[in-house]
């Protein structure tokens, strides 16, 4: 997967269900996630260590991962830095596959260059997606048909999408529930900080709050517009980098720069989001309206679908005032979002209890190989 928290979070479920049933699963990704996959107790591989620990390279490797994704999207050639970061991730390919001999590799369409590799090693492989499009779709990438032409699992509920984007394509592409892993490893919060006797409102701009513009203006209205809510409460997870902005607020807002966010979706009554679409499958799954402020990627997409499926409510980031959020605050706690929430909560939830995602992993490793003991490397 693009080594970043969204992306690897949105795999956690499947990872874990498939090794219950059986299964050993590997995860290859670079050191900055050890202490997270260890947590999480799944299986890993450091990946691309050189690259990032090599004398004079400071880059991480998600910076390599999105430069390299950017190229194949714009069919740019590489020049020879990322040459050579592409034949690393082929050289440490290659001394992998036969000492674990994977029967088929999940790959993140957003890193494109382990799908060339992997299909030039003539191994099966399938596109496991935790966005509701493909960052290479229509793009010179998609030219070659034993690239295109692969399957995608889409972890989301096919019934979150708009009804067009689900007619068939030229792949096979699979919506295979929420895929949440509920039981993801977090640090336990303190709900002796909360007031049980006011309803809860929870904000976070998801894990890369400085990637979004206007942030810290954001907050500070946000926070503003609780102040003239006394009978509500808040808790606003800024990230790290604007935490210490926000230390002397008003006294029905608790500031985190990280927060347990299944813990407290669980007990909120509204989740105001950037639209990341991790973060609203979780919403939905505990049954919790929204009030999404897009930013970038596919957040605008994602707060169209939740207003065209009456989840709840979107705004502008950059632009939203004091009283517009109290407004939206005010407005998303009509028991109409609650309903609808509720609603797709009973589809997220059968599709989950399902296992819709693994069994089609499964049907996938069924078509490859007819052996009694499966690896899985994603």
């Amino acid at each position: 997967m693009l080594p970043e928290l969204g992306h690897i979070n949105a795999t956690l479920k499947l990872a874990s269900s498939l090794r219950l049933r059986g299964h050993q699963v590997y995860y290859l990704i670079g050191s900055d996630y050890e202490a997270y996959m260890r947590a999480q107790e799944l299986n890993f591989i450091n990946f691309g260590e050189s690259l990032t620990h090599a004398p004079n390279k400071s880059s991480s490797q998600l910076d390599l991962m999105e430069y390299l994704l950017e190229a194949r999207i714009h069919g740019q050639p590489l020049n020879e830095r990322f040459k050579a970061v592409v034949q690393v991730f082929r050289q440490e390919l290659a001394s992998l596959i036969p000492k674990l001999k994977p029967d088929l590799f999940l790959i993140d369409p957003f890193v494109p260059d382990i799908a060339v590799i992997v299909r030039d090693f003539g191994l099966p492989f399938a596109y496991l997606n935790n966005t509701l499009f493909n960052p290479l779709a229509d793009t010179l990438f998609y030219s070659q048909p034993d690239l295109a032409r692969v399957p995608e699992l889409i972890l989301c509920a096919g019934e979150f999408d708009f009804p067009e984007s689900r007619r068939p394509g030229k792949s096979p592409r699979y919506y295979v529930g929420a895929s949440v892993n509920l039981q993801r490893k977090e640090d336990r919060f303190d709900w002796e900080k909360i007031d049980n006797s006011k309803p809860l409102i929870y904000c976070s701009l998801g894990s890369q709050p400085h990637n979004c513009v206007g942030a810290k203006r954001f907050f500070k209205v946000i926070i503003e517009a609780m102040s003239e809510l006394p009978d509500r409460q808040m808790i606003v997870a800024t990230g790290a980098q604007f935490y210490h902005d926000f230390q002397h607020g008003p006294a029905n807002v608790l500031v985190m720069a990280h927060a347990p966010q299944l813990q407290i979706l669980q007990r909120a009554k509204v989740m105001i989001t950037h639209g990341g679409l991790n973060t609203i499958k979780e919403a939905i799954l505990f049954g919790t309206p929204m009030i999404v402020f897009p930013s970038f990627g596919d957040q605008p997409m994602n707060a169209a679908r939740i207003a065209y499926y009456g989840l709840g409510l979107t705004g502008d980031l950059g632009t939203v005032t004091v009283e517009q959020a109290r407004a939206l605050i005010e407005r998303a706690m009509q028991p109409e979002f609650l309903e609808r929430a509720l609603a797709f909560q009973q589809i997220f939830q059968k599709m989950d209890a399902d296992e819709m995602d693994v069994k089609i992993v499964e049907a996938l490793l069924a078509s490859v190989a007819k052996k009694t003991h499966q690896t899985v490397v994603a």
